[in-house]
């Protein structure tokens, strides 16, 4: 008799065991518990994800400006004076709707990547004013850059013709506005 008492309570206490465990891992599973929110646990808080959209927001600009850049060059290597005027209100809309704004969104709050992705971005936008036989704006666009990444100059940046320093991209710059300042 106190054999079949123990057995009782041993399966009891083991039904009792298996159904608390199930309500445990169901109800964590549908209330948002433990369970499901180890996976949100991946991600990265608010402040980080910005900085994550920030940077993609500015690779994609620093791409469709250098797609603006290339189009420009080619047009005034062949010659093209007409063409090349007809970019530039394209260029202006761009510049003023999508990449000044970015940039002015970035100012900010800047971690050392996006400083570099926006000083990149402002050397293609030299470089495109440039090529566009706008050399005031240009110039005005250098002067920013010197003015915003002051204390950034020795940061390795990916300029289009290679990978440089903001400094040594900034005197090339300055060259190339020079001379073509002198040949006008």
């Amino acid at each position: 008799m106190n054999e079949s008492i123990g057995f009782i309570l041993r399966t009891q206490a083991a039904i009792l065991t298996a159904v608390l465990s199930l309500f445990v891992f169901f109800g964590s599973a549908l209330a948002d518990g433990p369970i499901a929110s180890s996976n949100t646990a991946l991600l990265p808080p608010p402040a980080q994800e910005d900085q994550l959209i920030l940077k993609r927001r500015l690779q994609a600009a620093k791409g469709d400006i250098g797609s603006f850049l290339v189009f420009a060059e080619n047009f005034r290597n062949n010659g093209e004076t007409k063409t090349l005027n007809q970019l530039r209100n394209p260029v202006d809309d761009f510049l003023k709707k999508h990449v000044d704004n970015l940039l002015a969104q970035n100012e900010g709050y800047s971690t050392l990547e996006t400083a570099r992705l926006t000083a990149e971005i402002m050397f293609i936008k030299t470089r495109l004013y440039m090529s566009m036989d706008r050399n005031d704006d240009a110039r005005k666009t250098l002067a920013e850059i010197k003015q915003r990444f002051g204390s950034y100059q020795e940061i390795s940046v990916e300029l289009p013709d290679k990978t440089t320093t903001l400094d040594e991209g900034l005197r090339q710059l300055d060259i190339e506005l020079t001379k073509t300042a002198k040949v006008k």
